[in-house]
């Protein structure tokens, strides 16, 4: 049964619109109410689109050409993604649907509730291929390859005849469960290091007191806050420019999510201190087992002890001594040497561009998948040293 006569035969109506960013914020409309009860039943957890996240993302980052695609079973949401407007892909000006991130958002999976995952998919492609404001394509942005998501947008797509292909992978360091702190630092990360952590560590001791802490119900979490923001705007990327407090925005972003996260009993807030003074600060979502990595940030003074290090070290036997943890992304950089060098495993994110059902969307889209591969067999130059 392919995916539309399963949505056919559904016992409530499936629907799906378009709805502006503005909707989010709206806590008092049905959509509020909905996209709660629909976060509580997810096949796949996103903390970046639940609305304590999303909501503050959109009134700093969003813009008119940003809407939410939502898709229900009666009055019932089943699912939920931002989207954004775009017209130009593989160099060629084409007018396309992606998911919508900001410059802080690592994962973009949409939200969809346990079980129907292919009617989401078959709605979605058409709404945003077929309906009023049909574009030629859609992108979905940062999946993880092996996930339930992942392969039900594409069996969606293959049956019902739909051109689509995986594009832009990319491989990321993320911290599986299943085995005892002890267990997984003795395999990841080599003796010699492991000694010479434990030398610093030891020096620091000499220095002053040296404390490991976790933000608590009575901490004051603005506190904590200041704290961060302070500490990164003096590392490399305060003087680069790129610090959270060089921008109101970013620094309002900040502050509002991690408040709501709190609030939603998603909020790992850890830091490495001495004599009271942070040396690094680290900000993880954590939800169900399942850990996505926000922000990270250390005492350029005290570099040469590895803060950064030893704060990811304390979070990983924080999370591993926890039973309940699955997994945590480190949302870096594929190329990132620190956090590679302590997390071995590594996650596949990736996009999927699936076509319309028109012979129009499908030229389209194959010619965009046929310059890309070129560009990547094209060779690399090499520039005289």
């Amino acid at each position: 049964m392919s995916a539309h006569q399963a949505i056919a035969s559904a016992p409530e109506r499936i629907s799906a619109d378009l709805l502006p960013i503005g909707a989010a914020s709206d806590l008092a409309s049905p959509l509020a109410a909905a996209w709660a009860d629909l976060c509580a039943d997810l096949v796949e957890e996103n903390p970046f689109f639940e609305p304590w996240a999303l909501i503050p993302a959109l009134a700093a980052y969003g813009h008119d050409k940003v809407r939410l695609a939502s898709v229900w079973s009666g009055d019932r949401l089943i699912g939920l993604m931002p989207v954004c407007a775009q017209r130009f892909y593989a160099r060629l000006p084409v007018a396309y649907w992606a998911s919508w991130t900001h410059p802080h958002c690592y994962f973009a999976a949409p939200l969809v509730r346990r079980g129907f995952e292919e009617l989401f998919f078959a709605e979605l492609f058409a709404l945003l291929c077929e309906g009023d404001e049909a574009r030629d394509f859609v992108r979905f942005l940062r999946l993880d390859r092996d996930s339930p998501l992942a392969q039900a947008a594409q069996h969606a797509a293959l049956s019902e005849g739909r051109l689509h292909y995986e594009a832009g992978a990319l491989e990321r360091a993320v911290l599986n469960g299943g085995a005892s702190a002890e267990a997984t630092i003795a395999v990841h990360i080599r003796k010699k290091k492991r000694k010479e952590l434990k030398r610093l560590r030891n020096r620091l001791d000499e220095i002053g007191a040296v404390a490991v802490r976790e933000l608590a119900a009575s901490d004051d979490l603005d506190r904590w806050i200041d704290g961060f923001l302070d500490l990164e705007d003096a590392s490399w990327k305060g003087v680069k420019g790129t610090s959270l407090k060089k921008s109101a925005s970013d620094a309002g972003w900040f502050r509002e999510t991690l408040h709501g996260a709190r609030l939603a009993g998603k909020l790992h807030f850890m830091r490495f201190d001495l004599d009271g003074r942070p040396l690094a600060m680290l900000v993880t979502f954590l939800s169900k087992g399942a850990g996505y990595s926000l922000k990270i940030c250390y005492d350029l003074d005290y570099a040469r002890f590895s803060p950064g290090v030893m704060i990811e070290l304390e979070a990983m036997t924080a999370f591993l001594n926890d039973e309940t943890f699955r997994f945590a992304d480190s949302c870096a950089a594929p190329d990132h040497s620190m956090i590679n060098g302590l997390w071995r495993a590594r996650r596949i994110v990736t996009g999927v561009n699936v076509s319309t059902r028109h012979i129009k969307g499908r030229a389209v889209l194959g010619l965009c998948r046929m310059l890309e591969g070129a560009r990547a067999r094209l060779p690399v130059k090499v520039s005289a040293s």
